[in-house]
């Protein structure tokens, strides 16, 4: 899965991470009940935690966009240097169980964008949503003939 997502064009990177964000649009009272329940926050609380996700994941579609390279004069007449983004590769990412959904969306939707695949490790006290985050991308990310082991999912204690 890394190689294929990594060699997809940064907009149709873009393109899913905009269909992510509208996933959960469409989710954001159920998924804002989850994490109401599970992190004991109001309902208000869990819905807006879901509204921070879709934020980002509009920024990172501007983001597909926007990730320029450079070119760089030389010293050696007739030549040039060029700089571009490539992906890191693989990304690990760890969250709290304060925030499961937001903290996940704000690395998720940018590490995506720049091309990298992911393992999350939510906390062991939010299982149900780290499994409802991540059954939403995968479905998203199938949608557009991505294999779901471009984001997969640890649960369990440290």
């Amino acid at each position: 899965a890394r190689k294929e997502w990594a060699e997809a064009p940064v907009p149709l990177r873009g393109k899913v991470v905009r269909e992510l964000g509208e996933a959960f649009r469409e989710k954001k009272e159920a998924l804002g009940k989850v994490i109401a329940l599970e992190v004991g926050k109001i309902a208000a609380e869990g819905e807006g935690e879901v509204q921070e996700v879709i934020d980002v994941c509009d920024y990172a579609v501007g983001l597909s966009r926007s990730l320029n390279g450079l070119v760089i004069p030389s010293e050696r007449p007739g030549h040039f240097m060029m700089e571009r983004w490539n992906p890191l590769g693989k990304v690990g990412l760890i969250t709290a169980f304060n925030f499961p959904s937001a903290v996940w969306g704000w690395n998720t939707s940018l590490s995506l964008v720049c091309g990298n695949v992911q393992i999350w490790k939510g906390a062991p006290t939010t299982p149900l949503t780290s499994i409802a985050n991540t059954k939403i991308l995968a479905k998203v990310l199938e949608a557009n003939s991505f294999s779901p082991a471009v984001a997969t999912l640890a649960l369990g204690e440290p």
